[in-house]
């Protein structure tokens, strides 16, 4: 009979922790959405900037070049040259226009394969990431299906009450206590681990909205200077009209 008290004493102790661990562990679940939630925003903030950056002002700003050697070629094209000392360095000047154009597009060439090695980088490891949403499905599948086996157990007899007995239950209060313990140490550390990434994401939000600032401001620059290379353009075309 004291065999059979005491376990029922452990039984409540493991019920009371169990209910804090609960607590903790569903919480657990809801930071760790969050935390997703949160690198989700990240990343299609980061895609935004990526689109504004790549796809709006490197676009301006590569027709704003363009437009800056069209104007170069057709002064220097335009140049009246008395001599041919003056034509060769009409000529010389055209030809190094051309190289500090081909130059400047070899070295973003160069920027170009550098960005796109980081971004298939980049895609491996989503891919693994991938991987491990998968296997965390696996993981959810196979507990349930375990775990309707066990009720299918339950509910034909496979667990009868005639059979229990004060040691059995010993031994089951004692597992219990032990995965308890386990499993708390698992749930703080976990807790821990949340809070740490959950700081860093923030970071980074913060980085990526300072980022999106700098491109709207480098596209207002951007376009102002293409209304300086849109004057010398018109003073071209006069010298071109003669």
């Amino acid at each position: 009979m004291n065999k059979v008290k005491a376990n029922k004493t452990k039984i409540k102790t493991n019920k009371s922790k169990l209910y804090g661990l609960e607590s903790l562990v569903m919480w657990n679940k809801a930071e760790a959405y969050r935390e997703r939630a949160m690198i989700e925003e990240n990343r299609a903030q980061i895609l935004k900037n990526y689109a504004a950056a790549f796809m709006g002002n490197r676009q301006l700003a590569n027709q704003n070049t363009d437009d800056i050697y069209r104007n170069r070629y057709a002064i220097l094209q335009n140049l009246s040259v008395a001599d041919q000392v003056q034509e060769n360095f009409r000529d010389a000047m055209l030809n190094k226009s051309k190289l500090d154009f081909l130059e400047h597009r070899s070295a973003l060439n160069a920027k170009v394969i550098a960005v796109s090695e980081k971004m298939s980088a980049i895609n491996t490891m989503l891919i693994e990431v991938n991987s491990m949403i998968m296997d965390g499905n696996a993981g959810i599948v196979e507990f349930n299906a375990k775990s309707i086996e066990v009720n299918d157990q339950l509910l034909s007899g496979g667990a009868t009450l005639k059979d229990c007995t004060p040691d059995k239950n010993a031994k089951l209060i004692a597992s219990n206590s032990d995965r308890l313990a386990k499993l708390s140490a698992k749930a703080t550390a976990n807790k821990k681990k949340i809070a740490s990434l959950i700081s860093k994401v923030e970071a980074n939000g913060a980085k990526t909205l300072k980022n999106a600032e700098q491109i709207s401001q480098r596209r207002k620059d951007i376009l102002a200077r293409h209304k300086k290379i849109a004057s010398n353009q018109t003073k071209v075309a006069k010298i071109i009209k003669g």
